[in-house]
């Protein structure tokens, strides 16, 4: 045994106030370690209240040690064992009899566990957990009487609120129970069939009164199955029914094509309550871009969407190739030979929904709420990843467009601060325009939670080369590299650019001179009512030869009055 093994489960018995206890896909020391080592000093600690074990190649030896701490202990509320092989059909029944008489667990997680003794101890542990408040178990062993045995558990009266079914094949008679058994269900709040060979919806079938019985259902994970034509109309009509209260909906790698998605997405227009949509790793095409943008500007309550691991869902559909040649008996640009630049699908979702540059109001009329993941990059000035981080932010809708407004005014479309665009925006706007104007995503401070983290510093000023002409990586002609718009960027640009485009906007619009004229709200500063009339009395004038009088001294200086006094 390795020593950091002894040092790590000495380090154990100096915490006493451990809430949790955590090992995933690691490899654990066989036979005795767990139960000699690391369990005596858990049951110690009075504080403790979850324990992980997952895919840890727990022994037979160890899985027998953790069902005797598991039976003594009092204070456990969270129990995973996922991916374990319980192989000893004793192990098992007594891990049965240690939940059911455990006074505090409500969550156990047997996901992909292998349970000896098949049927009869699947029924012990579904009977020991009645009173939970989520489950997690299946296998890809489990027979069909086990699945019937689920299915018939689910139908009873018990406490849970999510339900997980992993691994287990369902077959077509099995289908049916298990929909009977959900509509018989009052309590199920979350549902997941992850990898049951199913295809979809299988157990949600186009009737009103599964439909009605469904409504209760906030989140559901049909992933890893199959979803066909005829599935989507049923899943679409379900979405748009006013009965649906689902916030999270996940069919991630279910072989859904174009076809499907053009099916499904236009329930989501009626939709209001679905705030998460997952259809990563499908068959998805640019065909169903038109389908996904007019989803996008017609929803405002989906928050998060989905749509990475399409591979067929392109960035770019068509490069743009300039050839060269003779042409009316000259050498230069041939435009029949030459091929224009085509969008691909993703870049037409950001444009065409998300981050619409054509105009300012477009860009304001864009959806700001939904962050759709699709690469993870900014990939061919498609500017994607930024505008997911923008709509994710957790910010108001302003501030959002304000961010999109800048992004768009210096990377994307310089034609936007054109001064003849600017004469249907309100005069007291533009003050806050020509701000944008001089600002940069990632750039003294604007914009850190959405800029790249290896933003390079444009602002700073070049650092001097040597007398020798050495290279310096922040001097180069080359310039730095810029992940935000990746291209490379020279030092000392952005100050001047922004001058120019500012310098550019003011000699060029004409209603500037009206942002300095005083309106008429302005120049009523104060109330001619509150205005206090002067009460003194003019100063009488003074004639040549009059004789002085007492305001002879107010035109003596301070200083004068008593040095220039005679005796």
């Amino acid at each position: 045994m390795l020593p950091c093994y002894e040092y790590f489960a000495q380090g154990i018995q100096s915490h006493t106030s451990l809430e949790t206890f955590k090992i995933v896909n690691h490899h654990l020391p066989p036979e005795s370690w767990l139960g000699n080592s690391v369990l005596p000093s858990l049951g110690n600690i009075s504080t403790l209240n979850a324990l992980e074990l997952s895919n840890c190649s727990l022994s037979a030896a160890a899985l027998s040690s953790l069902v005797e701490f598991v039976a003594n202990n009092t204070t456990l509320s969270t129990l995973n064992l996922s991916h374990s092989n319980i192989e000893s059909e004793d192990t098992a029944k007594a891990l049965a009899k240690a939940l059911k008489k455990h006074p505090a667990i409500c969550n156990v997680n047997l996901a992909y566990c292998s349970l000896a003794g098949g049927s009869t101890v699947v029924d012990k542990i579904l009977s020991a957990c009645k009173n939970c408040d989520s489950l997690e178990i299946g296998h890809e062993d489990f027979d069909k009487e086990s699945v019937a045995m689920v299915a018939k558990f689910i139908g009873k009266k018990n406490s849970l609120t999510s339900f997980s079914l992993t691994g287990a094949p369902v077959d077509n008679d099995n289908k049916k129970l298990l929909s009977d058994a959900l509509v018989k269900n009052k309590t199920i709040e979350s549902l997941c069939m992850h990898s049951n060979q199913l295809q979809l919806p299988g157990i949600i079938r186009n009737t009103k009164k599964i439909t009605k019985s469904l409504s209760r259902l906030t989140s559901l994970d049909l992933s890893r199955n199959s979803l066909p034509l005829a599935g989507t109309k049923v899943m679409a009509s379900f979405l748009e029914s006013e009965d649906c209260k689902l916030i999270t909906l996940i069919m991630s790698n279910n072989h859904l094509t174009s076809k499907g998605t053009n099916v499904l997405l236009p329930a989501l227009k009626k939709n209001t309550t679905l705030q998460q949509l997952d259809l990563s790793r499908n068959w998805l095409n640019d065909k169903c871009c038109p389908a996904v943008i007019d989803m996008l500007r017609n929803n405002s309550t989906l928050l998060r969407f989905d749509l990475t691991g399409n591979k067929s869902l392109k960035t770019v559909q068509q490069r743009a190739r300039r050839r060269w040649g003779y042409v009316d008996g000259q050498f230069g640009f041939d435009e029949s030979r030459s091929s224009p630049h085509v969008d691909g699908g993703r870049a037409k979702i950001v444009k065409g929904a998300l981050f619409d540059t054509a105009s300012l109001d477009s860009i304001a009329a864009s959806n700001h709420t939904c962050a759709v993941s699709m690469t993870g990059f900014n990939h061919n000035d498609s500017f994607e990843e930024t505008i997911r981080k923008i709509n994710a932010l957790d910010a108001s809708e302003s501030v959002k467009i304000r961010y999109k407004l800048v992004l768009a005014l210096n990377h994307v479309n310089t034609d936007l601060y054109n001064p003849r665009s600017f004469d249907s925006i309100p005069l007291e706007l533009m003050p806050l325009l020509l701000e944008m104007l001089q600002q940069g995503i990632g750039y003294n401070g604007f914009g850190k939670d959405i800029a790249p983290k290896t933003m390079p510093n444009l602002d700073a000023s070049k650092k001097s080369s040597s007398s020798y002409g050495t290279w310096n990586k922040s001097s180069s002609s080359y310039g730095t590299w810029n992940p935000l718009t990746r291209k490379r960027e020279k030092a000392s640009s952005k100050d001047e650019e922004s001058l120019s485009r500012l310098y550019e906007v003011i000699t060029s619009w004409q209603s500037l001179p009206q942002l300095f004229s005083r309106g008429p709200g302005v120049m009523k500063v104060v109330s001619q009512a509150k205005t206090k009339k002067s009460t003194s009395k003019p100063r009488k004038r003074r004639k040549f030869g009059d004789e002085s009088d007492d305001e002879d001294e107010a035109w003596i200086p301070k200083g004068a009055r008593k040095t220039g006094q005679r005796k």
